[in-house]
């Protein structure tokens, strides 16, 4: 745990507090927050602390109730990691309690529920943050700043792919009733890489999607935007990892291996086709959970989230918009 610094001058850390053990907690958030500069460890919840306190091997705090961890004045912030249909209950219930609140995603699984959701955190001006780390990874900046150099002309299409083999049987993902499916899981990454790069709004969703009784298994579709570039997506469970953005433009492709679970001490590289000429760009390693720690720590400080929510509604608006479009049994 990093202790806050002797120094008055110094910038306080946010103090996090986890609810949810959870194994994208254990993995990922937890090693970045305890690395973090800007942010503090405080204490961790679950709905079975007994369960979990093995699972998780950590020492004191310990692990308490969500309620204890809801009352606690000595946290700033709560990320929450429940399965995906607790999470509007929770994130209204933190923000009741005066937390900022990190979530995973899928934020909400509707629409209507997002809009709960940043309903509550407007009335009581507190951050609402839905957890798209891997936008923070240098690799999508740097992707960004070739396209708008104007070095390889405009955007005329973008692919993005994810999937993965079936989770084990008795994961949450495969239970549509807690918010399971591969569109409800891998469908922010997508969404959450056309909003990064592309200029125009996607309109028009169109596709299909694959079924095991009533879970959804896969989609994949197209969309058109609003400045006319093509949006081309598959999110998919059952088949091998992969895991890839590539951009199109009028002089030029770049493709972006790993794009979405970049490891936190890998070196990514990303790869520029210009007419036949092919450049490999390296690109340093780097934990985007904790430069996500270090950005939301900043827009805490500086407490204006106008923008995060109007970006967290545009999300939940094009994801239901996929959803309208591709799911049909």
């Amino acid at each position: 745990m990093i202790l806050p610094s002797n120094n008055p001058a110094a910038p306080v850390p946010v103090r996090i507090g986890l609810l949810g053990c959870s194994d994208i907690a254990r993995r990922k958030f937890l090693p970045a927050l305890q690395s973090s500069d800007s942010a503090i460890f405080a204490a961790i919840s679950s709905s079975n602390p007994a369960a979990a306190a093995a699972r998780m091997q950590l020492p004191a705090p310990g692990i308490i109730t969500h309620e204890e961890l809801l009352a606690r004045p000595d946290i700033d912030l709560v990320y929450i990691s429940l399965r995906n249909h607790l999470h509007e209950e929770w994130a209204i219930r933190a923000l009741a309690a005066g937390k900022h609140v990190i979530c995973e995603k899928p934020l909400a699984t509707s629409l209507a529920s997002a809009q709960r959701m940043v309903a509550a955190a407007e009335a009581r001006a507190l951050l609402l943050y839905e957890n798209l780390m891997y936008l923070h990874h240098p690799q999508h900046a740097l992707v960004k700043s070739l396209i708008t150099s104007g070095r390889i002309g405009k955007v005329v299409s973008i692919r993005s792919i994810f999937g993965f083999p079936m989770p084990p049987a008795g994961n949450f993902r495969l239970d549509p009733g807690q918010g399971g499916g591969a569109f409800q899981d891998l469908s922010r990454y997508s969404v959450g890489t056309a909003m990064h790069f592309l200029c125009g709004t996607p309109i028009r969703f169109q596709g299909a999607a694959t079924w095991n009784d009533r879970l959804n298994t896969g989609v994949a579709g197209t969309a058109i935007t609003t400045a006319g570039e093509l949006f081309i997506f598959a999110n998919i469970f059952g088949q091998q990892y992969e895991c890839f953005y590539e951009i199109c433009c009028e002089k030029g492709r770049i493709r972006v291996e790993r794009a979405y679970t970049t490891p936190a001490d890998m070196e990514n590289s990303i790869l520029l086709l210009e007419g036949e000429r092919l450049t490999e760009i390296p690109v340093p390693a780097a934990d985007h959970f904790k430069l996500m720690l270090a950005a939301v720590t900043k827009t805490i400080k500086n407490r204006n989230f106008t923008e995060i929510n109007s970006s967290t509604l545009r999300t939940a608006e094009l994801a239901e918009l996929m959803a309208q479009g591709c799911l049909n049994e």
